[in-house]
């Protein structure tokens, strides 16, 4: 069922020159953000026509980009919530760290809450802290001073305990990772924000 009106159609395919459906379907799941679920010629003309083509040319290079990302290689992390008494698989692709998963959308609904990641990644918070199974502690370079002193500020830290956003499924890592044994990540039962 299409999202948007037969009449929005045809002002992209007349007025603006873009008549590849994919390419339409991509710009009205972009202006959806912005108008809702029916997208209508007057919210087409508020961009004009030279706006409409900026946003089809980005549209573009998204779904261009999309099956790359998707068929990265990746391994499975195993989210353990013990205070919430929730598990759950999510994949971790090759050059994301454990962070990006939690940022991707599948991760943002299910780590949301858990791992914030206030500071982007940049060791300047402790809102990542995840504690590491014994296997990939061992394959994983050792925490830098930077990463130890947010671990020290971290809700009850201990030998286990990362920041995730430093622990980053590389090549070499990919290959030293069994593919049949699960990589476990539990995430503590509080955070501590210093930047709030």
């Amino acid at each position: 069922m299409s999202s948007h009106s037969d009449p929005a159609s045809a002002f992209l395919k007349e007025q603006v020159g873009i008549d590849d459906e994919n390419l339409q379907a991509g710009i009205f799941v972009a202006l959806q953000t912005v108008y809702g679920k029916q997208i209508e010629v007057s919210h087409l003309k508020s961009f004009g026509i030279e706006g409409l083509k900026a946003l089809a040319e980005s549209v573009k290079l998204e779904q261009r980009d999309r099956p790359l990302r998707h068929h990265r290689l990746s391994r499975m992390l195993h989210f353990r919530i013990p205070h919430h008494k929730s598990e759950f698989d999510l994949p971790w692709r090759l050059g994301d760290s454990i962070l990006d998963v939690a940022k991707s959308p599948d991760g943002a609904v299910l780590l949301g809450e858990y791992m914030e990641g206030t500071c982007g990644g940049q060791k300047s918070c402790c809102t990542c802290h995840v504690y590491l199974d014994e296997k990939l502690l061992s394959l994983v370079p050792p925490p830098d001073k930077g990463e130890l002193d947010m671990l020290d500020l971290a809700y009850e830290p201990k030998m286990e305990s990362r920041l995730g956003c430093q622990i980053r499924l590389t090549p070499d890592l990919l290959q030293q990772i069994d593919d049949d044994s699960p990589i476990i990540v539990t995430i503590p039962a509080d955070v501590n924000n210093v930047w709030t």
